[in-house]
């Protein structure tokens, strides 16, 4: 599970650059746009596993653990605190320096330097893990890959369009196309 510890401060596009490509010119539905300018936001990192606007985010990790915790969220500039929660309630806070941590695989990986008979992957007393990292292209809007850019206007104009609710079309095969190269598959 992926939280956020400080919501951005900005949203991916501005209501101006909305309102141009939906050609409003005036100002009685902007509530209701910027509902639709987080929605879509929040719709396109889920389907990516991605921040767009760099900030703070959680990951929460519960058993079965592997030695090498895979980072479900892209892309991660920094890990910055690695907690085990343990099932008496106690926490255990691990210092940076005892993980390896590649923020060049995508997705991003943590293991420990050295795993000794207290590796997380073999403890039965481990509840979750949460691991606290920076992710995000940025802190500007123009450091956001131009083609999620326009895949999150293309779904604001179709939710938009739908607003009653109703007849609500599945993601459109330009959005797919747009944000394929910025997903991360499972398999």
């Amino acid at each position: 599970m992926i939280t956020d510890i400080n919501p951005p401060d900005r949203e991916p596009v501005t209501l101006e650059a909305v309102k141009l490509f939906l050609r409003l010119d005036h100002d009685d539905e902007d509530s209701f746009l910027l509902d639709l300018i987080r929605s879509a936001r929040e719709q396109l990192e889920t389907l990516c596993g991605t921040s767009l606007i760099e900030r703070s985010r959680r990951l929460t990790l519960t058993p079965p653990l592997s030695r090498c915790l895979t980072l479900n969220v892209s892309p991660v500039s920094a890990l910055t605190g690695l907690t085990l929660h343990l099932q008496n309630g106690e926490e255990e806070s691990l210092s940076l320096d005892q993980l390896s941590i590649n923020l060049r695989a995508n997705p991003a990986t943590v293991s420990l330097k050295t795993l000794g008979l207290w590796g997380w992957h073999k403890r039965q007393d481990i509840a979750a893990i949460t691991v606290d990292v920076i992710s995000g292209y940025g802190p500007d809007i123009d450091d956001i890959p131009m083609p999620l850019r326009q895949a999150l206007l293309l779904l604001i104009g179709q939710g938009y369009e739908h607003r009653s609710g109703r007849d609500m079309p599945s993601i459109t095969l330009m959005v797919d196309a747009l944000i394929m190269p910025y997903r991360s598959l499972k398999l």
